[in-house]
């Protein structure tokens, strides 16, 4: 499988989550007035994030995007680390997704 590109923005990264889930997108709201950063997309994102309800392939894609962006340095990386792994267990995720992580990405689950 060819890995897709990753993000290169906020505002992409908020498309490629919507074009994963696409039912998120009536109801995410901003967390802020600023502009979107990566932090503030995922923690917007992920009081939305339900693992339970997704499909398998849902959860593949996204464990995929996530792998991919842990296994680079950067505000991506860190973003998906801090606002949504060290979180996965108290938003009921981390059993869920778990098995669609990489390792790099579920070492950040335990951070």
């Amino acid at each position: 499988m060819k890995a897709r590109a990753l993000p290169q923005s906020p505002e992409e990264l908020l498309e490629a989550l919507f074009a994963i889930f696409p039912e998120y997108r009536a109801r995410y709201s901003p967390i802020h007035d600023d502009g979107p950063s990566y932090h503030s997309v995922l923690i917007a994102f992920s009081t939305l994030f339900d693992a339970a309800s997704c499909s398998q392939e849902q959860l593949r894609v996204f464990g995929a995007l996530i792998s991919e962006a842990v296994a680079q340095e950067g505000e991506l990386e860190n973003a998906f680390g801090t606002c949504l792994l060290e979180h996965l267990h108290q938003i009921k995720g981390e059993h869920v997704l778990r098995p669609y992580l990489s390792k790099t990405a579920r070492e950040k689950t335990h951070a």
